[in-house]
């Protein structure tokens, strides 16, 4: 299977630490059905993680989702509110492969795990990944007696009541490994930029502080294209598309 998706041009070698591994060929498309976005949303948590493994099918050089498998979380009490640690896992990736699918790890966020009003975090801290989510992406899989390292997925509410749930990819050495890259180049370019403006003109003159402001916005962008951050639009049926640059 593995060798007729890289033939296809699906897969890349790469090598990492030594090791000869195959990643995702960019550009790709990953589309997750509308189907699936709907069945994520209403199994979202808001107290909790949870997880899965999506059935990504190789369709016309892009990667369709059609399905997931739940799997439960096997961390108990106040653990399950912070990390993943998912059951049966290797049992289900295999039936993913024998089924000519390719497994995506998948994990979510709450956003309501803070009782005290006090230590509740906004909403963008919860669609950034950790750095064990960031390790776990990385980790390859055995398939076909070949390595591969795929890209993970993240669900995390835009709502503090979980109705608005968005699917992100990350990490798999081809896509960023969070949101980080909109985060960033936003506050270089409003915090630090504006304070520079200010200093400029007071000590340079009007000239100056705009020079200064276009070259703040420059490297915010930069910032925000050097992770290739995918870009998601949704189709006419409500499809999903993630393009992977």
């Amino acid at each position: 299977m593995i060798a007729e998706l890289q033939q296809a041009g699906y897969f890349k070698e790469v090598t990492t630490e030594g090791r000869k591994t195959l990643v995702l060929k960019a550009p790709v498309n990953v589309v997750v059905k509308a189907a699936v976005l709907k069945q994520l949303q209403s199994i979202y948590p808001l107290h909790e993680e949870t997880g899965g493994i999506l059935w990504a099918y190789p369709v016309s050089g892009s990667l369709v989702i059609t399905r997931f498998t739940l799997l439960p979380n096997q961390l108990q009490g106040e653990q399950r509110k912070t990390a993943y640690q998912p059951a049966n896992s290797a049992i289900v990736r295999n039936e993913v492969l024998q089924a000519g699918a390719l497994p995506i790890r998948f994990h979510s966020h709450p956003v309501e795990i803070y009782e005290n009003p006090y230590d509740k975090q906004p909403l963008t801290f919860f669609q950034k990944t950790s750095s064990a989510d960031r390790h776990n992406s990385y980790l390859p899989l055995s398939i076909d007696g070949k390595t591969v390292v795929l890209p993970d997925g993240l669900l995390s509410a835009n709502d503090r009541l979980g109705q608005d749930v968005r699917f992100y990819l990350y990490g798999g050495l081809v896509a960023p490994d969070s949101l980080k890259a909109l985060l960033t180049s936003e506050k270089v370019y409003i915090y630090f930029a504006l304070s520079v403006v200010i200093l400029a003109y007071v000590f340079g003159g009007f000239r100056r502080s705009l020079a200064v402001f276009g070259l703040a916005a420059i490297f915010s962008i930069a910032v925000f294209a050097i992770e290739k951050r995918p870009t998601g639009v949704k189709n006419a049926d409500g499809d999903l598309i993630i393009a992977i640059p």
